[in-house]
């Protein structure tokens, strides 16, 4: 026991630089596997970004109509999972007011059109 106390510094090091080296070795044998997942990392936090508030005050509205399209095909091609369609749903309800911004305080409405027989139908018989 007086041994132990009297190199209690020593052994803490030994203790921390062995596995120290063994992490550093395992990396330098293992290093494309270790890019490839920083790689895939960094994709998954672009991914995060992607729709952030941040990113919606930036965006054109030719970038806001491309990515809002991408979302909508993958809220019809949803399906069943309702968690996905309800994320999906509010993500375009985001889009739509972003792109509201380019309306200003005008609300776009069609003029009502009455034919002969009936709203909004056409004159052939």
């Amino acid at each position: 026991m007086d041994w132990i106390k009297a190199h209690k510094k020593q052994l803490i090091l030994i203790g921390i630089s062995i596995p120290t080296l063994i992490a550093i070795v395992l990396g330098l044998k293992n290093k494309d596997a270790m890019m490839e997942l920083l790689d895939n990392l960094k994709d998954e936090v672009e991914k995060a970004n992607l729709y952030s508030s941040r990113w919606f005050e930036k965006a054109t509205d030719a970038e806001l109509n491309a990515a809002r399209e991408k979302v909508r095909l993958d809220y019809c091609a949803s399906g069943d999972d309702f968690k996905a369609a309800c994320s999906l749903q509010n993500l375009l309800g985001k889009f739509d007011k972003e792109l509201r911004r380019a309306w200003g305080d005008e609300i776009p409405c069609a003029p009502s059109i009455h034919r002969e027989h009936g709203w909004y139908l056409s004159n052939d018989d």
